[in-house]
């Protein structure tokens, strides 16, 4: 009863596929190596299809292809009979057959949903869709240190973000070695007066050492106007920014070696942008692109790239490459994501599918090709450049050959079932039972 009942599915699934042959008169349909015999519009029966002397013949789940038995069961995973199929021995690449004529062929392709497209040469134009992340310029961020050890005040710096302006007090810092340095300063300048111009040698020395000290020119112009000590000298900022980093407080004791903050321009700034390995080939500076935001959709950027980091990116294997980008609106912030395309020209005369008609199973890539007697193969290729669904294949197809763009997924399935079967055959090996845990 089990078997009646799995037959019987069968042929329904069968029907299902090949709907267009239901009203065919006398038709033969080959999928792989079997047959369904069409005749008085109703299908009578499932038949394996007489072979020669290299046809062996394995017990395979018509559900399952994976359960595969040199005798007659039933399949341990959905308990369907085991129904008997016909396998060349030939090393070959299998091929799936359409037989009964050209109409029949027709009919089937329409019905399994095939269509199919020519090889052609084309000119495919380099264009990479990918994202960057907007970064400071590192040539326009100031790192702000203290010369001399001293206490800090009048911190006007109080979080990350704060805009400040080029000239703007940063903080006062009351430091020993600054004020013991004005002391010599204004002694030179006494001394001047008293030995004329063979003193000017020490007020120079005296000035310049003030400002290894960070001390402004406008502050020694003070010291000197006044002729008297600032004891809490103050710092300015050296530009315009936003503070990308703090690490001081209000009355800390900082040193040399502290790094007080850093203040970034942001009037201009780079977006690293990723390359994956399929287009780095032809990636060069120089190469324009064009950068949107979806924080602002009306907006538009164009830039070209600059520079290309010397390594990749040990886990995506992506390159970096570095485009600059006026940011005059100051809008574009640091670690925001931009969307980037970017131009590399047009290559000529090159060989190229639709993307769709690709199977890429993460190892190999392969398509579907139909040949001359109506029969489809499967064929290992290699692409190359990949643009707006389109691929160039540089291997494993030639100008004129037809391929398979829909419906090739079933094609291919059937044909690997073939290619295991015989590797299994010739090996001589027997498929172990498959256990599943439920």
């Amino acid at each position: 009863m089990k078997r009646s009942s799995s037959y019987v599915l069968l042929c329904l699934y069968l029907a299902i596929l090949i709907p267009s042959f239901v009203s065919a008169e006398g038709t033969d349909i080959h999928v792989g190596h079997l047959s369904v015999s069409n005749e008085e519009d109703h299908v009578s029966e499932i038949e394996i299809l007489e072979s020669e002397s290299t046809t062996v013949y394995k017990y395979v789940c018509p559900m399952h292809s994976q359960i595969i038995r040199d005798h007659e069961g039933t399949c341990p995973i959905c308990g369907m009979d085991l129904v008997k199929q016909a396998i060349q021995s030939s090393e070959e690449s299998a091929s799936l057959s359409i037989g009964g004529g050209e109409n029949s062929a027709q009919g089937l392709k329409q019905g399994l949903a095939i269509r199919t497209i020519e090889v052609q040469k084309t000119t495919l134009w380099r264009y990479i869709p990918t994202f960057g992340k907007v970064v400071a310029d590192d040539a326009k961020v100031v790192h702000i240190h203290p010369r001399a050890s001293g206490w800090i005040s009048d911190l006007s710096v109080h979080s990350l973000g704060d805009t400040v302006k080029k000239g703007q007090l940063l903080y006062r810092l009351y430091s020993p070695e600054i004020v013991s340095a004005q002391q010599d300063f204004l002694l030179a300048l006494q001394n001047r007066k008293r030995l004329g111009v063979s003193a000017n040698s020490l007020v120079a020395s005296a000035k310049t050492r003030l400002a290894l000290l960070g001390v402004s020119r406008g502050v020694v112009k003070q010291i000197q106007r006044h002729k008297k000590l600032i004891n809490e000298t103050p710092i300015y900022a050296s530009q315009n920014g936003v503070v990308s980093a703090l690490s001081v407080q209000e009355g800390m004791y900082i040193q040399p070696q502290t790094e007080l903050m850093s203040i970034s321009d942001l009037s201009s700034v780079w977006v690293e942008a990723e390359i994956l390995p399929l287009q780095q080939s032809w990636v060069k500076e120089g190469l324009t692109a064009d950068l949107t935001s979806e924080a602002f959709p009306e907006q538009r950027w164009e830039s070209q790239i600059e520079y290309i980091y010397p390594l990749t990116d040990v886990r995506t294997q992506a390159l970096k490459v570095r485009l600059p980008v006026l940011n005059e609106k100051h809008i574009l912030k640091p670690n925001m994501f931009m969307d980037v395309a970017i131009y590399g020209g047009a290559k000529r005369n090159a060989l190229a599918i639709p993307l769709e008609a690709v199977i890429d199973d993460g190892r190999t890539k392969r398509v579907v090709r139909q040949l001359k007697d109506g029969s489809f193969d499967v064929a290992e290729i290699t692409t190359g450049i990949q643009t707006k669904g389109i691929v160039e294949v540089l291997s494993g197809l030639k100008e004129g050959q037809n391929i398979v763009v829909s419906g090739q997924f079933l094609i291919d399935s059937e044909s690997q079932i073939q290619a295991n079967l015989r590797r299994l055959i010739s090996s001589g090996e027997t498929p172990k039972p498959v256990t599943h845990n439920h």
